[in-house]
């Protein structure tokens, strides 16, 4: 009789068991499913009012083919019933690198073309050299002499006179120097379109960090919200007495550790768009999201065709090859004064007493006998070969920045087409799979939280990926220039 009792017993504890692990299944379940879809969310973030300017619109990335459970089917019914709105699937890439709220590329570049300094400062050295080229240009002024002699001696007036000396440039010097000092308005010029070009560039390459920076900073809420659900989920089972407090302690450590990550992201973000606004030039301009897309579609590229197109078009290079031609150019300077110039005078005296006017014309020509100006010729000289050498180094310091770009962007793009079309549906498939053996007690919560752990990691190296190749096209098409602040 006691035996069929317990047996009873037994029964309905068995019973009450596979019932409340049903109910912490479904509940589990449904938490996945709410993180799985918070990331196409748009952002809450309240926006302060910005000039409407058309979106740059990244086109659609292909979405990798899924497994062979569809996004939005019915699997499992038995134990999925009241699941039948909700859905599991892995989000499209262009959501993950797409943002849609905030300044967009076109609106910051407005605002910093005519706030930074650096490119006013350009503006005015462009100015400088032109005064500098008139300057060159200009022919020696006349000197106006005038003498007197014999001046009220003995009540008489004296004898005064009246001359002017010109100094006439041998050489064609003057037009060698207006050549010097054109080639410093070209420098001038050149750099001035390299600053904003660097400028550009210096933008873009923020605007893509901060696009990373607030991507990161939802990957990482995302994962924190993850973290507090299996927390929670872990409390009740240890309540009924299925799961130990050692767990519960581990993921609350796991718990903080997001917590952790998730603020660090933030610091982040602000510290980027302090970054960004100091390149804008406008310091005090208060934080605001940016939208955009890190998604680039950039093609394959070939090495040898990029560093040709490199030494055919790089301004770098082509400023380096100006100095050469400049400094030629005053090395002929330099060589034609060694012809001297001619003074030439020309006076009337009057002599007031005797009633007579005496003319002069006078000639003089400096010998260079002991200045030839050689010192300067070998100043010259040695310039030119100077420039000369800057070329090659500039050409060289470009291939080793290329180089290095030319490979993060290589493995970038790999990087991205393998986590495309494998890492990232794996591993969502993965947490799906891991989920129903959940549901079916076949695992652990921290086996869950393992593959959570993945998916994150799998969705924060993807985006990385994305910033890096966004990055390196920049560089690339924008000729390695960058740093208008330095």
């Amino acid at each position: 009789m006691n035996k069929t009792k317990n047996a009873r017993q037994n029964k309905t504890n068995r019973k009450s068991n596979q019932t409340f692990q049903t109910k912490i299944g479904l509940f589990f379940l449904l938490i996945v499913f709410r993180t799985a879809t918070v990331w196409a969310q748009p952002s809450p973030i309240a926006l302060a009012p910005v000039v409407p300017v058309p979106a740059v619109t990244a086109p659609a990335m292909p979405v990798p083919q899924q497994t062979s459970r569809v996004p939005g089917q019915k699997y499992i019914e038995e134990v999925w019933d009241e699941l039948e709105s909700a859905t599991f699937a892995t989000p499209t890439f262009k959501e993950l690198g797409t943002l849609h709220e905030g300044y967009s590329f076109e609106e910051l570049w407005e605002l910093a073309r005519t706030a930074n300094p650096s490119i006013r400062q350009k503006e005015n050295l462009i100015t400088a050299a032109s005064g500098g080229r008139i300057q060159a240009g200009l022919y020696p002024n006349p000197t106006l002499i005038y003498s007197g002699d014999n001046l009220n001696v003995h009540g008489e007036v004296g004898k005064h006179g009246l001359a002017v000396s010109q100094e006439i440039v041998t050489a064609k010097k003057k037009k060698l120097d207006r050549a010097v000092a054109s080639y410093d308005v070209a420098a001038a010029r050149r750099e001035y379109s390299m600053e904003c070009l660097k400028l550009q560039n210096d933008l873009q390459i923020a605007h893509y960090e901060m696009l990373h920076a607030i991507l990161v900073c939802k990957v990482e809420e995302f994962a924190q919200q993850i973290s507090t659900d299996i927390l929670e989920v872990a409390t009740l089972l240890q309540a009924e007495r299925k799961s130990q407090s050692a767990d519960v302690l581990q993921f609350r450590t796991m718990l903080h550790t997001s917590a952790l990550s998730c603020k660090q992201a933030k610091n982040n973000r602000l510290a980027t768009w302090q970054r960004l606004v100091s390149i804008m030039g406008l310091p005090d301009l208060p934080y605001q999201p940016v939208r955009g897309s890190l998604i680039t579609h950039s093609p394959p590229r070939n090495w040898q065709t990029t560093w040709t197109q490199f030494q055919q078009t790089s301004p770098q290079l082509a400023l380096a090859q100006l100095k050469v031609v400049q400094a030629k150019t005053y090395l002929a300077r330099q060589e034609a004064e060694q012809t001297s110039n001619v003074f030439a005078t020309f006076s009337l005296a009057r002599d007031i007493p005797a009633k007579t006017t005496v003319p002069f014309v006078g000639v003089s020509v400096p010998l260079k006998i002991y200045n030839k100006n050689q010192g300067n010729i070998i100043k010259a000289r040695a310039e030119v070969a100077a420039a000369r050498r800057e070329v090659e180094r500039v050409t060289l310091s470009l291939h080793q920045q290329l180089a290095k770009v030319f490979c993060d962007y290589d493995n970038a793009r790999e990087q991205i087409r393998v986590y495309e079309t494998s890492v990232i549906p794996d591993s969502f498939e993965a947490l799906r799979q891991i989920a129903e053996f959940y549901c079916n007690g076949k695992i652990t919560c921290l086996e869950l939280y393992t593959q959570r752990q993945v998916v994150v990691t799998a969705l924060l190296h993807y985006i990385n990926a994305l910033k890096t190749q966004a990055i390196a096209t920049v560089r690339i098409d924008g000729m390695l220039l960058e740093g208008i602040l330095e």
